[in-house]
């Protein structure tokens, strides 16, 4: 495998790419290579499109990198074959899942190392990691009984979810619904109210 080191202007993102980056997702990828550089190069065609790695040249770009560690595809693939490693990329490292209690005291250890988790998208809405339970909220898997359902806000509409989440838990103790998580708890009453109020 030989990796071209490459002007990142030379190179095209998939207009095709299957995978969204937010910008939730970007900083966090911007934080990894701020902290730990490029530890592997992203994948491209012959004509430097990039297959594999539409994040990671996103997050250098917004960094101000001026170039980027890149190998090829064998130049004998069909585009269907590129297409499917695009995908086969993306969806094996998404069916991974966490052991929660070894996450939790990696957290716990960088953190007193001095090393900043939240960068890399470990943090809670206010960006405190303090919360480690809360930290690990959003990158569990689910698992039996319990659902994570996630979507994406606008900021002003995020800031009156927040607002919202907070006026419900002011509202007293959630009775034993079988979900440790508070906000989803919270989310929860706010909806039973509503359609109590609106539907039937």
């Amino acid at each position: 495998m030989q990796i071209e080191h490459l002007d990142i202007a030379t190179l095209v993102p998939d207009p095709q790419n299957a995978r969204a980056h937010d910008d939730t997702n970007l900083q966090a990828i911007a934080g990894s290579l701020s902290q730990f550089g490029q530890r592997k190069p992203i994948v491209i065609t012959c004509d430097n499109k990039v297959v594999a790695g539409n994040g990671t040249l996103a997050a250098a770009k917004s960094l101000g990198w001026q170039k980027i560690d890149c190998v090829r595809v064998p130049q004998d693939w069909s585009q269907d074959q590129v297409k499917a490693f695009a995908l086969a990329d993306n969806r094996t490292a998404e069916l991974a899942t966490w052991q929660p209690e070894v996450l939790a005291a990696q957290l716990e250890e960088l953190t007193a190392a001095g090393i900043d988790v939240a960068e890399f998208g470990f943090k809670n809405d206010d960006g405190s990691i303090d919360d480690f339970a809360a930290a690990l909220e959003g990158v569990l898997e689910p698992k039996g009984e319990l659902e994570q359902i996630t979507f994406t806000l606008h900021n002003w509409q995020a800031e009156k979810v927040r607002e919202a989440l907070g006026v419900s838990k002011g509202m007293g103790d959630f009775s034993d619904t079988g979900n440790t998580n508070s906000n989803g708890n919270a989310l929860a009453r706010i909806v039973e109210l509503w359609l109590g109020q609106n539907v039937g």
